[in-house]
């Protein structure tokens, strides 16, 4: 008799070894399905946050580039009106020049 009470001994630690086994399982079962959720729920704020960021980005792109037409065209006036004045500067060299090289109306002729 003695033999059969230490078998149920040692059944009974099998059996509260086996639950406190399935309480485990049952309880990374929770946290597993729990993780889940908090990935999911991490997985869609970091695509909203992505979605923001990459609006802002497109929004000051653009403005960068309207900024640069304005500063292309304006660099573009600014060469415009150094061409129409270096055309002045070089009229002006010829009309002195043909000035300085044609003898004045009735001045004798030096030779």
């Amino acid at each position: 008799m003695k033999l059969s009470q230490e078998l149920i001994g040692i059944l009974a630690v099998g059996v509260t070894l086996m639950g406190m086994l399935v309480g485990v399982f049952v309880s990374m079962g929770r946290m597993e399905t729990r993780l889940r959720q908090d990935i999911g729920a991490v997985r869609g704020e970091l695509h909203d946050q992505i979605g923001t960021v990459r609006g802002e980005l497109r929004d000051q792109i653009g403005t960068v580039r309207d900024e640069m037409r304005i500063l292309r065209e304006d660099v573009r006036h600014d060469l415009d009106a150094l061409r129409i004045d270096i055309q002045d500067i070089r009229e002006d060299v010829r009309q002195l020049r043909d000035k300085l090289l044609v003898p004045a109306a009735g001045a004798p002729a030096t030779g």
